[in-house]
């Protein structure tokens, strides 16, 4: 009968301690790779830890390309209804939204902007943006948002070498 017990409480110990290390290794934060089909190259998403933003806590997302020069911030906004993504490089911002009715690109809120609309407006593109503000209908999720932000995000660019190092020859 003892061993019994013993047996039962090395299987428990031991059920306990694949559901500790399974649930660890969830949480962990995933990378999320693929080509974004521009001269930027490989992407990489590697979820940040949260940060606060205008008293709102945020999912923090490092977007990096294989040809970048310096690495692109993604906030997450969730709300009810919708997702803001806040997409920020050192030259420029822009938002993704993504609802019920679709996914794609407008300017960044007021209350999320920290450049100048001058700084946007150097380094935006309007026609590009016009373009983007649907690129897809209905929601979403997570992961799509992301891999479509990496995708589309250079094309807004004016002049794309403004995020890329480029090689001479």
């Amino acid at each position: 009968m003892k061993r019994n017990n013993i047996i039962s409480g090395i299987a428990v110990s031991f059920m306990l301690l694949v559901g500790i290390i399974s649930a660890s290794a969830t949480s962990a934060s995933e990378t999320l790779s693929g080509n974004s089909q521009t001269l930027l190259g490989e992407y990489q998403i590697t979820e940040l830890e949260p940060e606060t933003v205008n008293n709102e806590t945020m999912r923090k997302f490092q977007l990096d390309y294989e040809n970048g020069v310096a690495p692109v911030t993604i906030y997450l906004s969730e709300r009810r209804n919708c997702r803001e993504y806040i997409v920020r490089s050192k030259v420029m911002e822009v938002q993704y939204v993504c609802n019920k009715k679709g996914f794609g690109a407008t300017p960044v809120s007021s209350r999320n902007s920290l450049y100048p609309a001058q700084t946007n407006k150097m380094f935006l593109s309007a026609e590009a943006l016009g373009y983007q503000e649907r690129i897809t209908e209905g929601e979403v999720g997570l992961q799509k948002a992301l891999g479509l932000i990496a995708c589309y995000y250079p094309s807004l660019l004016k002049n794309i070498q403004n995020l890329a190092k480029v090689t001479q020859n």
